[in-house]
């Protein structure tokens, strides 16, 4: 007898022999303890509906409605349920003749469907947990080294290196993408979580994870269209009933941020009432990007957990990446960059104050104008002049001749504004001659930020070339030359 249920299975399964046999069928394709599962559920509802003991034949009806919302995909392989990495001459069925790794993560998303269309939690599901326990513990027992020191390299201890070494590799790339936007975009990073309407949380997992990329895709094709260049990785994270939703670390030009918020609440309506919460600007990159790869590559090897998408890179980046950390200079993949780029690029990989240079050294961005923005905005000595140039006060300048003389020699001979002017102003010409309006939005700030420092600079050398200030005198308002600036000094009273 059932623990719920007033009466057995046994008597279950002679009422649907009469009732229906196509449902029994689906019935006995069951796991144990998903027929157990599902015949509690149609119980308890069927006691809601009647408010008394059902019979066998109400019983009957509600698990025909709870098979009626099964997917078509989900329904035909209901055998897959029980599969645990058997031998697959075990099965009869033709469709059964895969390779075990497909079938083994084909039998896992049945598992998936099942627990959602009967309300089981994950960490309820005797039947994953002992399909991961067996996968894990065949992975432990297969020896693939054996080192010289005695030590035993198992699949299992290569298989974790790997996830590592991979965890690892999209982690830089993350911090190297926000980097970049920071500190040479000048964009702003948000952290979005979308999450889709409540008639998805009782589909299928496939039909909800097509929902949200599709909804994802429009938003990505609106933004294109309007020419608003944006950056950032996402990744799907499933709540508690393994319904999907998206995470995302946005980077966004500070002019575009309205526009996203209102493509992105266009598509994702019921995010629309906690706005707030959904759309928010972060400051601790690492903690989100902690948050974001929390799950990732997990121990039970679900493809869920294991995917992770970057938005503004150029297409086949990752197997550029890959050749060029190894440091593999002379591949093909790497034909497009002079070695100089990909050396200079390798060395400031980990130098947190230029780590933003190194995709655009690499060339890494899909979008155009970025890409031209690479072309100019990274030199050899670019930072390390700027930081000098705004860390340096006019007030360390002696009024001496000599000192304003050798002061103005050096800046000629190492000054990188003019050079810097030059590019971008071609840059700027080019695009708009090409009608890159929303381009041109982007670029303008970074022209004029240009444009004032260089008549800043100006200023100053023409400040050190000047006479010595005159003598206050003692009927005049006295006045005198600090740190670039006139200070009018009232005489005492």
């Amino acid at each position: 007898m059932n623990a719920i249920m007033s009466f057995s299975n046994e008597t279950l399964v002679s009422a649907l022999r009469e009732y229906n046999q196509e449902t029994l069928q689906s019935f006995q394709k069951l796991h144990p303890f998903y027929r157990d599962r599902l015949a509690n559920l149609a119980y308890s509802r069927a006691e809601e509906s009647f408010r008394a003991r059902p019979d066998p034949l109400d019983v009957c009806k509600e698990i025909i409605r709870i098979f009626s919302r099964f997917d078509l995909a989900t329904e035909s392989a209901l055998e897959l349920s029980s599969y645990m990495g058997l031998h697959l001459g075990w099965y009869s069925a033709r469709s059964m003749k895969q390779a075990p790794k497909s079938l083994s993560i084909k039998s896992s998303k049945i598992r998936k469907n099942i627990r959602r269309y009967l309300n089981i939690r994950p960490d309820e599901d005797v039947v994953e947990k002992e399909f991961i326990s067996r996968k894990v513990g065949k992975k432990k027992s297969f020896i693939v080294a054996k080192m010289k020191s005695g030590r035993t390299v198992t699949a299992y201890d290569s298989d974790q290196h790997s996830k590592r070494i991979r965890r690892a590799k999209f982690l830089l790339i993350s911090n190297l993408i926000i980097r970049s936007a920071i500190d040479i975009l000048f964009y702003k990073v948000f952290f979005i979580t979308l999450t889709l309407p409540r008639e998805f949380h009782v589909s299928s997992y496939e039909t909800a994870k097509k929902e949200l990329q599709k909804r994802w895709g429009k938003i990505i094709e609106e933004l294109r269209k309007l020419g608003i260049i944006v950056l950032g990785m996402k990744k799907i994270h499933l709540h508690k009933d393994e319904t999907p939703h998206l995470h995302i670390i946005l980077c966004i030009h500070p002019d575009h941020e309205q526009a996203v918020r209102k493509i992105v609440f266009k598509n994702f309506v019921n995010d629309k009432f906690r706005e707030e919460e959904a759309f928010k600007e972060i400051e601790d990159h690492e903690t989100a990007l902690a948050y974001l790869l929390r799950d990732f590559c997990r121990e039970d090897d679900d493809e869920t957990y294991c995917a992770i998408s970057f938005l503004g890179l150029r297409t086949g980046f990752l197997g550029f990446w890959d050749e060029f950390y190894k440091g593999n200079f002379d591949s093909s993949k790497l034909s497009g960059l002079s070695q100089e780029s990909l050396s200079k690029a390798k060395d400031i990989l980990w130098n947190k104050k230029r780590r933003g240079d190194a995709l655009f050294l690499l060339q890494a961005f899909q979008n155009e104008s970025v890409y031209e923005l690479s072309k100019w905005h990274i030199n050899s000595g670019h930072l390390d002049l700027t930081d000098a140039e705004e860390a340096s006060e006019l007030s360390d300048c002696q009024t001496s001749n000599d000192r304003c003389r050798s002061l103005t020699h050096r800046r000629r001979r190492t000054s990188f504004v003019n050079p810097e002017k030059r590019q971008i102003s071609k840059v700027f010409g080019n695009l708009v001659k090409g009608n890159q309006e929303r381009a041109i939005i982007a670029i303008h700030p970074l022209k004029e930020c240009v444009d004032r420092r260089f008549l800043r600079i100006r200023a100053e050398l023409a400040l050190c070339r000047a006479r010595p200030p005159p003598k206050p005198s003692d009927t005049n308002d006295r006045f005198r030359i600090i740190s670039g600036k006139r200070e009018v000094l009232r005489r005492p009273v």
